[in-house]
């Protein structure tokens, strides 16, 4: 009996002694397990079909983990509470991040010209250049008087402007404006390094085909008085020029009223002129502006105003645009 009762006493002990063991070791083993399943729990989840947008905005590290900028993460909350991982979703754009750009492409023509008018060139013709050329040239097909083959013009009496300068400045004016009406122009120089004879200016309107030729200079007098813009024609008389005259004699007129609307001047008036090699080898309706005198002082200093410039270009367009249009 003694024997049963102790052997039933040590086997009491023993079970209260492994059951001691078992919960130390539950103990223990606890934490160490429920910290692996929440380090699992965390890692970055990385969509491979739709990276993460990345900006430079200051990116806030993850505590447990950190992952590449282009990841996607769940917040750490969710996974230690044991919470289902929220499912998969587009990112959303960074709104601080910079758009992205537009490609660059260069428009195919300025958005202030015109469409091109078929069939309506006009040459301008800058007169004279920086060097003259004194060699003789005939003065027209019908006669054998000769002139120098270009020369450079007058100068400024108080600017001291040459005049081939102040030529080109108000041709290259009206040709912005032409080109913007959507008129086609050529010039004969757009510098002063050229040799180009009257003749040959001429030839080369004839040569393009122009609807209107349209030589730009200045004037020069002997009396210091003297002031005005005048517009020249090819006179009737030389039987070389008659086919042109009476078109040329109808553009001269366009542009002279234009220019009086344009600087609310009165000008000088219409001039035909039969001694003009630029003339006289023309087969293309032509006309030649004096811009006014450069032996005037306030004419010559007015002339290389900006805003007068502006309006001696505006009345020459309005002039040779209603000549086109009237053909």
């Amino acid at each position: 009996m003694k024997v049963a009762k102790a052997r039933k006493q040590w086997m009491a002990f023993m079970s209260v002694a492994i059951g001691m063991v078992l919960v130390l070791v539950a103990a223990g083993c606890s934490p160490q397990v429920l910290e692996r399943a929440a380090i699992r729990q965390v890692s970055p989840i990385v969509s491979k079909e739709t990276p993460a947008i990345t900006s430079s905005a200051t990116k806030q590290p993850v505590a447990e983990s950190p992952a590449p900028e282009s990841s996607l993460q769940l917040p750490a909350v969710e996974a230690r509470t044991g919470a289902a991982p929220a499912p998969k979703t587009k990112p959303t754009a960074d709104l601080t991040a910079e758009p992205a750009k537009e490609p660059r492409t260069e428009p195919a023509a300025s958005k202030t010209a015109g469409k091109p008018q078929q069939g309506r060139l006009v040459m301008l013709d800058p007169g004279h250049q920086r060097q003259s050329n004194n060699a003789p040239e005939s003065v027209g097909p019908d006669t054998r008087e000769t002139k120098p083959k270009v020369s450079s013009g007058t100068v400024g009496v108080r600017t001291k402007k040459p005049e081939y300068v102040l030529n080109l400045e108000v041709s290259l004016l009206i040709k912005d404006e032409l080109v913007r009406r959507g008129i086609e122009v050529a010039m004969t120089r757009e510098s002063h390094e050229v040799d180009i004879s009257n003749k040959q200016r001429a030839d080369m309107a004839n040569e393009a085909g122009a609807a209107l030729a349209v030589r730009i200079h200045a004037d020069g007098d002997s009396s210091p008085k003297t002031k005005g813009f005048s517009v020249l024609y090819p006179s009737a008389s030389s039987a070389a020029v008659k086919p042109i005259a009476s078109e040329s004699h109808e553009a001269a007129g366009f542009i002279l009223e234009h220019l009086k609307a344009a600087t609310e001047k009165a000008g000088r008036g219409l001039s035909a002129r039969s001694d003009l090699s630029g003339f006289n080898w023309s087969k293309v309706p032509v006309v030649l502006v004096e811009l006014g005198f450069m032996t005037n002082p306030e004419e010559d200093e007015l002339m290389s105003e900006a805003e007068y410039q502006k309006k001696l270009a505006q009345g020459i367009a309005d002039g040779i645009e209603q000549f086109l249009k009237s053909r």
